[in-house]
């Protein structure tokens, strides 16, 4: 592996025409020049200055060399600076977070800006997308993962990740193998998310067109009993199919078709004020989204 140090050292030759200004400007001497650079020319196999009584020149290869070893040292300093910037990072981010984010990449997340910026520390606070995006706006959140975009003034907005709503259902009911009708389902209990959310809404409004008045919604701010009420065959569920992997795998819970049944997408942002001091903020957004692009 080429030593960078000599690379440093074969740049200041070069641009001050000499092993003793170089070794003035580096601190050293110049028998510790000559031998940097000796051991760079015998490292790539080629001459890389011409040395006469007065002054050192740049061969051709040397000089086709040059720019690339200036290249490589202007990224050295790249990763430093990005290095030291992470490390200046620190102080409390208050966090909020939708339950459908714990679900699917809020412990990858939470790893990822512990190792990134180590002098950070999170508050985390878990609850329905209405209550956080009012505690970000009255200043009790600094930043929210939620069912977005908030269209306020000064709220920056970026898109997360979207999840298809899905019909599920525990196999100890009899509603599996086979296209299903809204007055099927009807008949059991729908456990969905509390009222006022996308999915509640939904699925009331499929009810109501369908001009069925005998049905029961059970709206849940949490997502794992949800999860547990429809394993346990309570009732129909409507939830992500991306938070229950484990339970599909292991026939806790399966899809089913529900005809003219069908359910909208559910869309996360992230979401932040914008201020003068927002630069964390905007960094760990950056992080979550380089994040979900590999999840």
């Amino acid at each position: 592996m080429i030593d960078l140090k000599n690379l440093e050292t074969f740049i200041w030759v070069a641009q001050l025409g000499g092993f003793r200004l170089a070794a003035q400007r580096l601190h050293t001497t110049q028998p510790g020049i000559s031998q940097r650079i000796a051991a760079l020319e015998n490292e790539l196999g080629v001459k890389l200055f011409e040395r006469d009584a007065r002054r050192v020149s740049l061969t051709a290869k040397g000089r086709e060399l040059l720019p690339y070893a200036e290249q490589m040292l202007k990224l050295r300093a790249d990763i430093l600076d990005i290095a030291e910037s992470r490390q200046a990072y620190s102080g409390n981010v208050r966090m909020g977070v939708s339950e459908t984010i714990v679900h699917t990449s809020l412990i990858k997340l939470v790893e990822a800006i512990r190792s990134t910026y180590p002098m950070i520390t999170l508050d985390i606070e878990v609850d329905v997308s209405r209550n956080l995006r009012e505690n970000l706006l009255k200043g009790a959140l600094d930043i929210v993962f939620l069912l977005g975009p908030i269209q306020e003034p000064n709220v920056c907005n970026f898109d997360l990740a979207s999840y298809p709503l899905n019909w599920i259902a525990s196999p100890r009911l009899p509603l599996h193998g086979r296209p299903l009708s809204l007055h099927e389902v009807a008949r059991y209990p729908v456990i969905t998310y509390p009222k006022n959310t996308l999915p509640h809404m939904a699925i009331r409004d499929l009810f109501t067109e369908a001009k069925m008045k005998n049905f029961k919604i059970y709206g849940n701010t949490s997502l794992s009993a949800m999860v547990r009420l429809c394993a346990e065959g309570v009732g129909v569920g409507v939830i992500p199919s991306r938070v229950i992997g484990r339970e599909l795998e292991n026939h806790e819970l399966e899809l089913i078709e529900v005809v003219g049944g069908e359910l909208p997408e559910m869309s996360f942002t992230i979401s932040y004020m914008q201020t003068a001091d927002a630069h964390l903020l905007k960094a760990i957004t950056e992080l979550a989204l380089e994040l979900n692009q590999s999840i």
